[in-house]
């Protein structure tokens, strides 16, 4: 483009150049070296809300007031005064100018997710029109964003397919061996107890056998329910190891409040009365098994596991309903 001689600083443009601006998909916004306004293309008036009579002459800050002080004026200041271009993604710089979706009410205004790439006008050309012009691009991204909102999404729930139990609604075996494997980690680097309880449903077979394997599955979900109700803190974990039985991660948890805790689940889960009539005691109850360490180099998560599973055997030898611990390897018993 060259300037028009004996005329005001403006590029000359051919016949062709109103076709070419009001088809442009997006939005083009020309300042002079006072940041007054001398070209908005259709696009950018649209999604604006306002005509060129409105914008034409006047100061940025003045159409557009809650731009004061904003990162976008302060790159203009720069960009007017250095002649470099600037780039404002949406991801550090989140919808700078009041643009709104065409097609939606005044009532329902959605704003634009912009991303602006600054042009200043180089220093020959500025020199030659006697004042540095700067070009203001501004393009929709709201559908990328939009896309890139709906792919973290389905990442979330891929993510929760791959650790959730389908049927009882808690992590899975694998969210527990990963689970059990980064606290353990974390209570060896803090010298921290980890405690574990296994829950296991007793005469869960014959409960099937007798109820039938959709109130199986009903009671195993109550359960499950009800022992995730009792880890309240934010880092207790609560999965499905297998089959009907439950494992609880607690970390920076000693022997004794894993213990408590697992009285009170057995306690819960009796005091809940689902009926059992092969059960001696007439309702459902679980067993549960506790171990405890303080991890030390060497020594790995399965040796809390393996602790927890005997015990949990133990409970279930010595007549259910109820909850058995052994001792830390590291007491060396």
């Amino acid at each position: 483009m060259t300037a028009c001689a004996h005329a005001a600083p403006r590029p000359c443009l051919g016949p062709w150049a109103d076709w070419v601006l009001g088809n442009v998909q997006s939005g083009l916004l020309v300042l002079d070296a006072q940041q007054r306004v001398v070209f908005a293309n259709p696009w950018l008036l649209r999604r604006a809300r306002r005509s060129a009579d409105e914008l034409q002459g006047q100061p940025l800050l003045a159409v557009f007031p809650e731009l004061a002080g904003s990162h976008l004026a302060r790159a203009l200041t720069e960009a007017l005064r250095t002649g470099f271009p600037a780039v404002l993604s949406e991801t550090l710089h989140l919808s700078p100018l009041p643009l709104f979706h065409p097609s939606l009410s005044a009532a329902e205004p959605v704003r634009l997710k912009q991303s602006i790439q600054i042009v200043p006008m180089g220093n020959a050309m500025a020199q030659e029109v006697g004042q540095r012009y700067v070009l203001v691009q501004v393009t929709d991204v709201s559908p990328a964003v939009a896309r890139e909102r709906l792919l973290k999404q389905q990442a979330e729930r891929m993510h929760a397919m791959a650790h959730v139990d389908a049927l009882t609604d808690i992590g899975n075996r694998r969210h527990f061996d990963a689970m059990l494997d980064r606290e353990w980690r974390h209570a060896l680097r803090q010298r921290q107890g980890l405690s574990l309880v296994l829950f296991d449903i007793d005469h869960f077979k014959q409960y099937n056998d007798s109820y039938g394997h959709q109130r199986g599955d009903a009671c195993l979900k109550t359960v499950a329910g009800l022992i995730e109700s009792m880890g309240q803190r934010p880092r207790d974990v609560v999965c499905r190891y297998g089959g009907e039985e439950i494992g609880m991660i607690l970390p920076d948890t000693d022997l004794g409040g894993a213990l408590r805790l697992a009285q009170q689940v057995v306690d819960a889960v009796r005091a809940e009365g689902l009926p059992h009539v092969v059960s001696p005691h007439g309702v459902v109850t679980v067993s549960a098994g506790v171990a405890s360490e303080v991890p030390v180099p060497g020594m790995g998560a399965d040796t809390l596991l393996m602790l927890a599973d005997r015990a949990l055997y133990q409970a279930k030898r010595l007549g259910r309903d109820r909850v058995e611990v052994l001792l830390p390897a590291s007491t060396g018993r």
